[in-house]
């Protein structure tokens, strides 16, 4: 497995407008999609390269899976490549290692495995998913997260 780029970060933020105000308006980063998957608002910037390179998701009282009280990283992500078969290395790595696997899952952009770092921070691994899935639909990005069984 190789690590080949930082893919993105998503941040959880306690007010997405005011959050969209300071990295749209005020730094300028390009707004490329918005949602709101199982409830929660999320948008996506990009800077051109790839389908996003932040998330900003709203913290929502009992978010499933995430402490609903604390902004800040989400999860930082990592692009292995663009075929499953990595992911599926990886996988099997991180189990051999004994490094906690969180969840898999198939977004519009990605195919994703995630991870528990020694501190708990939630760790991305991802292979990209054809290009034509998501430039297609920019303003489904968020659309949707489906269980992968790797």
């Amino acid at each position: 497995m190789e690590i080949r780029e930082l893919g993105h970060v998503v941040l959880q933020v306690t007010d997405l407008d005011r959050s969209i105000r300071f990295y749209r308006d005020t730094l300028g980063l390009p707004l490329v999609s918005q949602g709101k998957p199982r409830g929660r608002r999320i948008v996506f910037f990009s800077l051109g390269a790839k389908h996003h390179d932040l998330a900003l998701i709203e913290l929502a009282p009992g978010a499933e899976g995430h402490d609903p009280a604390r902004a800040g990283v989400m999860h930082i992500a990592f692009k292995i490549g663009d075929d499953i078969e990595l992911l599926k290395e990886a996988r099997a790595r991180m189990v051999a290692a004994g490094v906690p696997v969180v969840n898999t899952t198939e977004h519009m952009t990605t195919y994703s495995l995630y991870l528990s770092d020694p501190d708990g921070i939630t760790v991305e691994l991802y292979v990209d998913r054809d290009p034509a899935t998501w430039r297609e639909k920019p303003d489904a990005l968020g659309a949707y997260a489906k269980p992968l069984v790797l």
